[in-house]
């Protein structure tokens, strides 16, 4: 797979706003680098000095705040001031549907290619460390289970999906599986749907 292979694929996609009053909005960047000819994707392990979703595996990102003029602005700022990626290094080539989260926020994942390698600067006070995943590890059904969250009122369906020993759920999973259903559409992943 390559960037350009990448780049075309995404760019075509109309991305699904979703209506869920009430929630904060917020940004995240999946970044997706080529490394020996395959797409991988950025994650970071949260710090568990933060509020929300503390050691949880997810993407750099975060809440609008008042400076920010949209939520790509958002995601770019969230990004370096997370893991040290300068926005000029960013190339934005698409945006998935949007995900909620049990805990009120209303997420925009944004796609974007980074360089690799890259001279990341981590924030210690909000990422613990990074992780970097083959995109095709997570079209492996073995690597993935359905199970039930209880969020204090009721019973919620999610996708998990497990590497190398990490956990990941929630709604950074929910973007994956977007971004994995949209390249097998595509034709740039195999494996079981």
């Amino acid at each position: 797979m390559t960037e350009q292979q990448l780049a075309t694929a995404l760019a075509n996609h109309k991305y699904q706003p979703l209506f869920f009053p009430g929630g904060v909005r917020a940004a995240v960047l999946c970044p997706l680098f080529i490394h020996e000819d395959e797409a991988h994707l950025l994650l970071i392990k949260r710090s568990q000095e933060l509020r929300h979703h503390k050691g949880e595996i997810s993407f750099p990102g975060g809440v609008k705040d008042g400076h920010d003029n949209s939520l790509l602005d958002t995601c770019l700022r969230e990004t370096e001031e997370e893991v040290g990626i300068r926005s000029e290094d960013i190339t934005i080539i698409g945006r998935l549907d949007e995900v909620n989260t049990t805990t009120g926020f209303l997420v925009s994942p944004f796609l974007g290619l980074i360089p690799h390698p890259y001279p990341f600067q981590l924030n210690s006070g909000e990422v613990e460390h990074l992780i970097t995943v083959p995109i095709a590890k997570f079209a492996d059904t073995s690597c993935q289970y359905e199970f039930y969250y209880f969020n204090g009122r009721r019973l919620i369906p999610l996708i998990a999906y497990r590497i190398d020993n990490q956990i990941i759920w929630g709604a950074t999973a929910r973007v994956i599986e977007k971004l994995v259903a949209m390249l097998r559409k595509c034709q740039l992943l195999t494996g079981a749907a």
